[in-house]
C-alpha cells in the first residue's frame, strides 16, 4: 500500500528575500548594514493542493536563524547596493504531518474498495542546517525622500549548496538553482516623511527554478489514528498482506529529480509611523502567494506529484523602532489564513538591524 504523501518546507520562509515594511525606504549611500532574524515558526495543520481541507495532528516546528549583509554605494546619482543572506534551520521535536483520512486498499478478491482506515499522520523526517546562501543586487530607481516615494529593483540569485539529505522528507531548502526577482514600491499616502505619517509599501517577488537530479521521492512512515476492528478479518483473509497494526507503511526512499514551477509572492504594508524621531511604525500587511507545484521525476520512469505549492494566504502585524540612532529593533506577527499544498504556519519573528 503506497500512500501518495510527500511534505516539503514550501511557503516564502525557503526563499532569501521576504520584504518587510521599511525596506522600502532607500537607506544613505556607502553604509554597511548588518542584519539578524530569528523566526519561530509552528504550523499544526498541513493544506490539501486543492479545496479547504486540512490534515490536523500536524506539528510542523522550526527555528530560523539568519545572518544578512548589505553595502550600498551611488552609480551615477542611484542608490544601489550589493546583498548576502543565509539561513540556517532546526527543527523542533518531532515531525508529524496530519492526514485528513487514509484511505482502505482496492482488493477485488475481498469485494473491491475496502472502507478508509480514517485520520492519520505521518511522522517526518528531517534534517537541519543551512539554507541556501543567497547573493543580489540593488538599484532604487525612484528615490523622492522629500515626497517619501521610492521605487527599487533587486534581482536573487542562488546556488545549490544547502544541507541537503534526499532520504529525508524536510530539508531546509529543495537545493536547486534559484532566482528572484524583487521589485518594491513605498509612498506616503497621509502626513509627510517627517511627520506622523501614513504609507504604503508593495512588493513583488517572482522565482525560477532549476531542477535538482540528486534528488528522491520520501514517502514518510504513516499511522492511523484508530484503525478499524474489521482490518483485523481482512488481515487474516490476505495472509498478512493488508495491515491491521501500525505503521500502515514504512518510509520509502525513491531516487528522483525534483522539479518546481515558478511562483510569485505578493506583500502589501500598510506602515503608520506614530514617532518619526525614533522611526517607530506599527503596520498590518497581507502576503498571498501562487505556483510552486513540486513534482519529482523517478529514476525508474514516471512523475509524481508531490501535492506542494506555494499557495499561502497571510495576514501579518509589524511594529518597529530605532533604539539609537544605529540600532533598529522590529517585531513580526504571522498568520496562515489558507494554505495549499502546504503547512498553516503561525510565525514570531524578530529582527536587528545596525548600520555602520
Amino acid at each position: 500500500m503506497a500512500l501518495p504523501l510527500a511534505v516539503g518546507l514550501g511557503g516564502h520562509s525557503a526563499f532569501a528575500s521576504d520584504s518587510l515594511p521599511g525596506d522600502g525606504i532607500a537607506p544613505p549611500a556607502n553604509v554597511n548594514i548588518g542584519m539578524f532574524y530569528n523566526l519561530f515558526t509552528d504550523a499544526s495543520g498541513i493544506g490539501a493542493a486543492h479545496g479547504g481541507s486540512y490534515g490536523k495532528n500536524t506539528h510542523i516546528s522550526m527555528d530560523i536563524v539568519v545572518g544578512r549583509y548589505i553595502r550600498t554605494f551611488d552609480i551615477d546619482g542611484i542608490l544601489s547596493g550589493v546583498q548576502f543572506y543565509v539561513p540556517y534551520v532546526g527543527f523542533l521535536g518531532g515531525q508529524e504531518a496530519g492526514i485528513a483520512n487514509i484511505p482502505g486498499p482496492y482488493v477485488p478478491a475481498l469485494g473491491g474498495q475496502l472502507p478508509a482506515y480514517g485520520a492519520g499522520r505521518a511522522n517526518l523526517s528531517h534534517n537541519g542546517g543551512f539554507g541556501q546562501p543567497y547573493f543580489g543586487v540593488f538599484s532604487y530607481v525612484l528615490d523622492h525622500p522629500k515626497a517619501g516615494t521610492y521605487g527599487v529593483i533587486a534581482p536573487w540569485i542562488a546556488p545549490p549548496l544547502a544541507s541537503f539529505n534526499r532520504s529525508a522528507n524536510l530539508n531546509p531548502g529543495e537545493n536547486t538553482w534559484t532566482y528572484e526577482l524583487e521589485l518594491g514600491f513605498r509612498t506616503v499616502l497621509w502626513g509627510t516623511p517627517t511627520t506622523q505619517n501614513l504609507a504604503v509599501e508593495l512588493w513583488s517577488e517572482s522565482y525560477m527554478f532549476g531542477a535538482n537530479g540528486q534528488s528522491a521521492y520520501v514517502s514518510p512512515e504513516v499511522s492511523a489514528n484508530n484503525i478499524p476492528a474489521i482490518y483485523s478479518t481482512y488481515n487474516y483473509l490476505s495472509g498478512g498482506a493488508i495491515p491491521d497494526t501500525n505503521p500502515l507503511q514504512a518510509s520509502r526512499v525513491v531516487p528522483a529529480s525534483f522539479h518546481e514551477q515558478p511562483s510569485q509572492e505578493f506583500r502589501i504594508y500598510l506602515p503608520y509611523e506614530f514617532a518619526p524621531s525614533m522611526g517607530a511604525f506599527i503596520a498590518p500587511g497581507l502576503f498571498q502567494s501562487f505556483g510552486g507545484k513540486q513534482t519529482f521525476n523517478l529514476q525508474g520512469g514516471g512523475t509524481l506529484d508531490s501535492g506542494n505549492r506555494t499557495n499561502e494566504t497571510q495576514l501579518r502585524l509589524i511594529g518597529a523602532t530605532f533604539l539609537s540612532p544605529r540600532l533598529q529593533l522590529m517585531a513580526i506577527g504571522e498568520y496562515d489564513l489558507a494554505s495549499h499544498g502546504g503547512p498553516l504556519n503561525r510565525n514570531i519573528e524578530i529582527r536587528l538591524a545596525t548600520f555602520f
